[in-house]
């Protein structure tokens, strides 16, 4: 098996026309990166949880809805990011009175956010449906996250997920690359290399039940194993 950071070290090493987003396992890139946000600094209620204002500060990342900027629409009931983003990247909440919500999930067994969607916290059909923006103190070359997007159908009534789409920024706010997941039912490991790094990362997507995340990670300075 080819080691994750080998990978890091040569896509850093290669010049590149464009850039390139490279799927890896979840497992071995988080063991690598050091910045972590897993909402555990939150208090643990029940779902619905609590709303939080935005943006959001932790060590090494900013959370918001979007990015200084750019302008959201909906969609068919989802939340859509358009535009350019701005100079000096910033993760914004727009004209949200919150970005997320934190509550215990008992998908992961922890503390996760759902990102909150055109309908509000108030209403179930908010909680799950919104977009989010990640912006690094520094720029990362490789980011993983943990994701639910909805619980496990063991009878496969119902239709799978919608589709969710990462959006890489370079420091300029030009857009490396894209990466599209089509989750399954349950939790579900996101892991990727960035080239060239990333400052700023945007999630949107089509899923009808919503999704949570969790155990977001990216690089610190100085501090990559």
């Amino acid at each position: 098996m080819i080691k994750v950071w080998a990978i890091v070290l040569a896509l850093s090493a290669t010049p590149l026309w464009g850039g390139e987003i490279i799927s890896v396992d979840y497992a071995e890139l988080a063991g690598r990166l050091p910045g972590l946000v897993d909402f555990e600094g939150f208090a643990t209620m029940p779902e619905p949880g609590q709303s939080l204002p935005g943006p959001l500060r932790f060590h090494g990342m900013t959370l918001g809805a979007m990015l200084a900027g750019q302008t959201r629409h909906t969609v068919e009931g989802f939340e859509t990011l358009t535009g350019h983003p701005s100079q000096p990247l910033a993760a914004q909440t727009g004209d949200k009175t919150a970005t997320i919500a934190v509550a215990f999930h008992a998908g992961f067994g922890s503390n996760a956010a759902f990102p909150i969607g055109p309908n509000g916290f108030e209403h179930r059909s908010g909680r799950g449906e919104g977009a989010l923006a990640f912006v690094f103190g520094h720029a990362t070359p490789a980011f993983a996250i943990r994701l639910h997007a909805d619980y496990p159908d063991p009878l496969g009534t119902r239709p799978k997920p919608g589709p969710v789409t990462f959006s890489f920024f370079d420091k300029t706010g030009d857009v490396i690359g894209r990466h599209t997941i089509h989750p399954d039912h349950g939790v579900n490991e996101v892991g990727v290399l960035i080239a060239p790094a990333a400052q700023a990362v945007t999630l949107t997507h089509r899923d009808p039940g919503g999704i949570a995340v969790d155990d977001i990670r990216f690089a610190l300075p100085g501090l990559v194993n």
